[in-house]
């Protein structure tokens, strides 16, 4: 059967063969690289291979997809713990969350940017994109404002779904759209916005 997008976690762990970590992180370099500097489109099979310095069937070993073979690069350069703090007090919550998202900008943006131009063209990339990356951090930050929401920091009837996308909303904004510097203090600048709705 071949390979899916929606396979591919499972596939990370199947028994076999053990895997070459140095032979992944050259292959999952090249991928996000051709990403980059090429677009999606850019990003082949071969084209990998020949980057990473491996063979066609090592790369069609842990893949018979594009598809997968890049949704697995980006999962795993931009996998890290979800930052849901709990501080005592709504702002510093969310300036906790929001550093935290910062820092993954900056790190990581140019690949999530160029990522995300295609799930815009991939319906069935952008499902799976959003249930293997995005869920679990749009849960972490409602999670954060309930319980503003708990604390009487937030009115009941606030629109968490909206105040949870500002601050990546903000931030996606200034590095894809209008080139504004993502500054340190931008965190508190927008969590000082979410609070004055409470």
């Amino acid at each position: 059967m071949p390979e899916t997008v929606d396979t591919v976690v499972a596939l990370r762990g199947r028994p076999g063969r053990p895997r070459s970590e140095a032979c992944d992180v050259a292959i999952e370099d090249a991928v996000l690289d051709l990403l980059v500097e090429d677009g999606y489109q850019g990003v082949t099979m071969e084209g990998v291979a020949a980057r990473a310095g491996v063979g066609k069937a090592t790369i069609y070993r842990r893949w018979s997809a594009r598809d997968s073979m890049v949704l697995d690069a980006v999962l795993r350069r931009c996998e890290e713990h979800i930052v849901s703090p709990d501080t005592g007090c709504l702002r510093g919550d969310l300036v906790e969350y929001g550093q935290a998202l910062l820092h993954k900008f900056r790190k990581d943006g140019p690949i999530l940017a160029a990522f995300v131009a295609e799930t815009a063209r991939n319906p069935a990339l952008a499902e799976s994109f959003r249930r293997t990356f995005l869920d679990d951090r749009r849960a972490a930050i409602r999670e954060i404002l309930a319980r503003g929401v708990a604390r009487g920091e937030l009115a009941a009837a606030a629109d968490l779904e909206l105040l949870g996308d500002l601050s990546s909303a903000v931030m996606w904004h200034r590095m894809v759209v209008t080139g504004a510097p993502l500054t340190d203090d931008l965190p508190g600048r927008i969590a000082d916005l979410v609070v004055a709705t409470g």
